[in-house]
């Protein structure tokens, strides 16, 4: 599948790695570790043809380059339907995009996160107690899908009634994006849309409290330029909606699968003997949910010695740049306690995750929720994610 936005097939691009490859889905990180070494700037004739960063440098360096890789033509590959709803701010590049992140910073800043705490561990508590009581208890549709969208929900204040219909459309868009089908996913993609749609009407007719609601909040602050439009404000859920869940709910499953297999941790854990923070900050490193966010080139380029065309799709690889030697000591090691650690889990640059205090946030009530629950060890089924996103998406856990 061509690059979209009318981006010519990169035909001479070499192909030294397959993301969907036997090899990939054996051992991503050794995969990964394999083109650090030898070929750090990868390149793939899957989906018409892209370059993979796969160092640090590399990363950060085409992250802040906004002008020479741009995401305004393509952030994912294989590419995502593009019509409806745009992607408000992840497709736009400073100047533009700084329009609406002022906006939405608001409603990450510390005192915000603070006021929906309580409700997000009332729900996890909740759902807690469903699963330990479960016959065959599964993290993922358990507990990590129903929390982060609930989650999600809370934030920006829709109907938890609404969450379950949501939470099964963002994993099936995602599935239908990964496998190249872009008519399943142009459909999904239409339905998303009606949420984001429905909900900024809602609120247009009727504001609730700006201060809890995050809709009615952007509505009532007028950005450089003039207030968002409708298509403005629903764009800026549209995207919420899905990266808000999809990519957490991996990432706390990937806790769960790691404390599944490192009993002392778990004792630990419970006898309050693990500084929390640097464990999650381990945990992001090593399980980067997001593997890779895609930019594209806007003109002739060289990287490492390797040329990329212009109008080439550059895929900026958190996951294995928080692997590279020369920044992590003993990056294949999980060390608990790393510090400093200086992964870009979150990615960098202007287009950094606004949302990462709220996935802090989860992963540190879901980390109080599995030292809660009785020891565990790994159940059936363990599925895991696939290109471009990474972690585990389906956990079976046995109590004891």
């Amino acid at each position: 599948m061509a690059a979209d936005d009318g981006l010519r097939p990169m035909s001479a691009i070499p192909h030294d790695w397959d993301p969907h490859g036997d090899q990939t889905l054996a051992d991503p990180q050794a995969e990964l570790a394999r083109l650090r070494e030898g070929c750090p700037v990868a390149g793939s004739q899957n989906w018409g043809g892209f370059y993979t960063l796969t160092k640090y440098a590399d990363v950060v360096q085409a992250s802040k380059d906004y002008e020479t890789f741009t995401a305004t033509k393509q952030t994912v590959i294989p590419s995502s339907p593009r019509a409806g709803l745009p992607r408000l701010p992840l497709q736009k590049d400073p100047p533009e995009a700084n329009r609406y992140r002022k906006g939405l910073n608001l409603f990450f800043k510390e005192n915000r996160i603070r006021a929906i705490e309580a409700p997000l561990r009332a729900l996890a508590e909740e759902l807690a107690t469903s699963l330990q009581a479960s016959n065959a208890p599964e993290f993922g549709e358990g507990f990590a899908a129903p929390f982060t969208v609930g989650s999600l929900c809370i934030l920006a204040g829709m109907d938890l009634s609404e969450s379950e219909e949501l939470g099964h459309l963002g994993h099936d868009y995602v599935a239908a994006v990964q496998r190249g089908d872009l008519s399943t996913a142009g459909g999904i993609s239409r339905q998303i849309d009606g949420f984001a749609l429905a909900l900024v009407e809602d609120r247009m007719k009727a504001p609730r409290d700006p201060e809890t609601d995050i809709v009615s909040g952007l509505m009532a602050y007028t950005p450089e330029g003039g207030a968002y439009s409708f298509e403005e404000l629903a764009g800026m859920v549209r995207l919420m909606l899905i990266g808000g869940h999809v990519v957490p709910r991996n990432f706390l499953c990937s806790m769960a699968w790691h404390l599944a297999q490192a009993p002392d941790l778990q004792t630990r854990l419970r006898a309050d003997q693990v500084d929390r923070r640097l464990l999650i900050e381990e945990m992001l490193r090593c399980y980067s949910p997001n593997q890779a966010l895609v930019r594209v080139a806007t003109q002739d380029t060289e990287m490492r010695g390797t040329k990329i065309p212009e109008g080439c799709p550059v895929a900026l690889n958190f996951l294995s740049a928080n692997r590279d030697p020369e920044v992590f000591p003993a990056p294949m090691r999980f060390i608990e306690d790393r510090s400093p650690n200086r992964h870009i889990a979150f990615g960098i640059g202007p287009h950094l995750c606004i949302g990462q205090s709220v996935a802090k946030l989860q992963a540190r009530i879901t980390l109080d929720v599995l030292a809660s629950l009785p020891p565990f060890r790994l159940g059936e089924p363990v599925q895991w994610a696939r290109w471009t996103e990474y972690g585990v998406t389906k956990l079976g856990l046995v109590f004891q």
